[in-house]
């Protein structure tokens, strides 16, 4: 199964259950799974037609739309990675992310602060035989699409996106490439890996019926698509908020009835400070998993845990894994719950800790470096191809950096990186 035939299923099985909403303060846009299909069905029509085709890299610099999944499903659909960056990205970042990546096209907001930014980036990249991209203006949910989109043109045209269509056939696809890549290190990933993890996501949060599923997380973050297509794939809804804040969030799980939430430490925390919490029902928030820095997560976890009787748990992950590697079962001892790590997610990723200086596994309890083995971890760090074999063991095992224990049951605690002592 690939991105295409896991929403074409969706689809089929009811066109017009709602997939994804807009989350604005005034005009809400609700998403049917057959509006999704339908623009991303026409997305791939002019995604070739710009001449995308097998191996070619797309960035995408727009903010959490729902039109986020359209570039994600279209492009892995004709072979092609993309590349997620944040629209308030400096003209060096953007310059650097041209340089390594080369892309086709960017997809660029509208209305967007940053368009000279690509200008310029552009420019600074000529030198360096860099062929100019063409632009894509994705226009902000619910607002009207700019007459001329030709401002964006950066050397090789500015586009808008085509109306979607009805009736469009299914595209043959085949093959299993590689589909997304994160920055900073550009860890890529296959196309079978988004769509397995995907699924094991799904059933790792229980997602059924009339769930609603909000990622605060950044579209740079492994977290939001993961967590994304998590949602499509249980056939429930996303929520997507493209500046989330306390507030925002606490907004929307009045508003839409959001049950799940992903955050980093730093929103989590501020979601239980006085002033974001809102005298309103959040009584269908059931989980909330917590991302980043161990030594903030617990104290994160606890108190959203009293303040919104909920279930929270910290989540794992580390650059070059497609994350969440580990999260914590709502069955787990609360105190338990609040430490940085978990059980893996899925039964196709491992988790040992080995000696840093030796490589030898050591015992439960036992600090060491966190390796993992499995479908979540990268692919290829593209335009470098000998960063995965320096950190890949002979027998198959991704080296992380993190250190951790592991529990005699399996459960995961990621205590910090790895330091150069301990390599002594």
């Amino acid at each position: 199964m690939n991105l295409l035939s896991l929403l074409a299923g969706q689809t089929k099985r009811d066109p017009h259950a709602l997939i994804a909403i807009d989350a604005d303060p005034d005009q809400p846009q609700h998403v049917s799974r057959s509006e999704l299909w339908r623009r991303t069905l026409q997305l791939r029509a002019d995604l070739a037609t710009a001449g995308v085709g097998r191996g070619d890299g797309v960035l995408v610099v727009v903010p959490a739309w729902s039109s986020v999944l359209d570039w994600h499903v279209a492009t892995a659909s004709l072979g092609a990675y993309v590349v997620c960056a944040a629209p308030g990205s400096s003209v060096g970042e953007l310059a650097d992310v041209l340089r390594r990546v080369r892309p086709r096209v960017v997809a660029a907001p509208f209305p967007w602060t940053g368009r000279e930014t690509l200008h310029e980036a552009v420019r600074r990249c000529e030198p360096l035989g860099v062929v100019a991209p063409t632009v894509a203006v994705v226009t902000e949910p619910g607002r009207v699409p700019p007459v001329d989109p030709s401002p964006y043109d950066v050397g090789a045209g500015a586009w808008l996106p085509s109306a979607p269509t009805v009736g469009m056939p299914m595209p043959r696809t085949h093959g299993d490439e590689l589909a997304v890549a994160f920055l900073p290190e550009l860890a890529a990933h296959r196309e079978s890996t988004l769509v397995r993890h995907a699924i094991d996501n799904a059933d790792a949060l229980g997602l059924a019926g009339d769930d609603v599923v909000l990622c605060a997380c950044s579209v740079t973050d492994p977290v939001w698509p993961a967590f994304a297509f998590a949602a499509v794939a249980a056939g429930v809804t996303c929520l997507l908020e493209p500046s989330p804040t306390a507030e925002s969030v606490l907004a929307d799980v009045t508003r839409f009835g959001v049950t799940h939430v992903a955050a980093d430490a730093a929103l989590a925390r501020a979601l239980v400070d006085p002033a974001a919490r809102p005298a309103k029902d959040v009584s269908s928030w059931r989980w909330l998993g917590v991302t980043g820095d161990p030594a903030a997560i617990a104290d994160a976890v606890h108190h959203a845990e009293r303040a919104f009787d909920l279930t929270a748990t910290a989540l794992y992950s580390s650059p070059g894994l497609y994350g969440p590697v580990a999260l914590w079962p709502s069955t787990t001892a609360p105190e338990v719950r609040g430490r940085a790590g978990g059980r893996p997610v899925g039964d196709g990723v491992e988790v040992r800790v080995v000696d840093p200086a030796t490589g030898s596994p050591v015992a439960p309890g036992h600090p060491g470096e966190i390796q993992v083995r499995g479908h979540v971890v990268v692919d290829s760090f593209l335009g470098d191809p000998d960063a995965l074999p320096q950190r890949r063991t002979p027998d198959g095992w991704f080296c992380t950096g993190d250190m951790g224990t592991l529990a005699p049951d399996g459960g995961l605690r990621h205590t910090g990186r790895v330091t150069a002592g301990s390599r002594d």
